[in-house]
């Protein structure tokens, strides 16, 4: 798909195939919205060929994507998985007529891990990289949400201190510092409810944390926290405990500005849009990208002391393995808009590389 995705007559041969496999899939899972009910009206009809046609969407994206594994080993923004106008040529070959078909597929790894804050489950210890991550974003944040409303300061810590509390388990309650938060606070909220004292299933959750808003999680550059942080990131290799762990590790071929200001040193952040332009710079001609992204790439953008080079690598990745695709199709009226988050792993015993959904929402 990579190659076919550079040459339209390879794509055609390579959709054509896939098209099959594709309706199929979508037709077994949208069972999970329609049941087995018979259409009776144009409404109904036109809502069933929209949900066919953005599982379909979906489906081609994890086709994409596995293709992407057999290129190389590493995700980046010069993927054709990461160009809009190669994923739409891609969309046209399927030959839609009267409908519409957009997808979206965005790298999960590229953001900040808010699971990773611990550095186990179960278990209370903090994770010292992830904590200056924290400290790094919300400090840059809360000064910037100062100025422009001119609130009064609020410690970095004090937030952190109350995410911990919330992920953390096996430390009977203790509050970190004076202004962590366990159910006690919790359940004197109108309404109330208990503190997780686990990892985080779904972002949304987040904002259930003391102190802690949509606009702290933002960035000038981003308005929506989902593009900056992620649930996802779980290690495939267990805790020495027997229990499970997030790696943290950002895939800084991907990531935004505002996740790579955080990764950089203190008085560095500024240094995050050379990284985000050396990744997407091209040739005269605007077609080719100039720069490879190999390992340690970033060493001809910026320069880092020993000590400041091995914090960093112990953060960041080249690859990734858990995407979130959007796809929205419109027929006539009826417009449908699904979410799916996909993990792309290698069959042991095929060796193919796959897409499976973790989470399949409807927005």
């Amino acid at each position: 798909m990579s190659r076919a995705l550079n040459n339209q007559s390879g794509a055609a041969l390579i959709v054509t195939l896939a098209i099959v496999a594709i309706l199929i899939a979508a037709g077994l899972q949208l069972s999970k919205f329609t049941g087995d009910s018979v259409m009776a009206t144009l409404t109904q009809k036109e809502q069933f060929q929209a949900d066919q046609l953005a599982l379909s969407g979906i489906n081609l994206a994890s086709l994409i994507l596995a293709e992407d594994a057999l290129k190389d080993s590493t995700d980046s923004v010069q993927d054709a998985w990461a160009d809009p106008e190669k994923l739409e040529q891609a969309v046209n070959e399927l030959g839609l007529e009267n409908e519409t078909l957009v997808i979206q597929i965005t790298d999960e790894l590229s953001k900040i891990q808010v699971n990773a804050l611990i550095k186990e489950f179960p278990g209370n210890q903090i994770n010292p990289d992830q904590n200056r991550i924290w400290e790094s974003f919300l400090q840059d944040r809360l000064s910037n949400l100062e100025e422009e409303e001119e609130t009064q300061t609020i410690d970095p810590a004090s937030i952190i201190n109350a995410l911990k509390d919330w992920l953390d388990s096996a430390d009977d309650d203790a509050i970190s510092g004076l202004s962590g938060a366990e159910s006690g606070y919790y359940l004197g909220l109108d309404p109330p409810y208990e503190c997780a004292n686990s990892s985080f299933n779904h972002l949304d959750e987040v904002l259930n944390v003391k102190g802690m808003l949509k606009d702290l999680l933002t960035s000038e550059e981003d308005a929506d926290y989902t593009a900056l942080f992620t649930v996802y990131g779980l290690d495939i290799v267990k805790s020495d405990n027997g229990g499970y762990k997030y790696s943290g590790k950002i895939n800084i071929n991907t990531a935004k500005e505002g996740v790579l200001a955080a990764l950089l040193p203190q008085g560095m952040k500024d240094l995050a849009k050379d990284l985000v332009d050396f990744r997407a710079e091209k040739g005269e001609e605007g077609d080719v990208f100039v720069n490879l992204l190999d390992k340690g790439w970033y060493k001809k953008v910026i320069e880092l002391s020993d000590k400041e080079l091995k914090r960093f690598e112990r953060t960041i990745q080249y690859a990734s393995d858990t995407f979130k695709v959007e796809s929205t199709a419109q027929k006539n009226n009826t417009t449908v808009r699904l979410v799916a988050y996909v993990k792309r792993e290698q069959h042991e015993i095929s060796g193919k590389w796959v897409c499976k959904t973790l989470q399949l929402e409807r927005n």
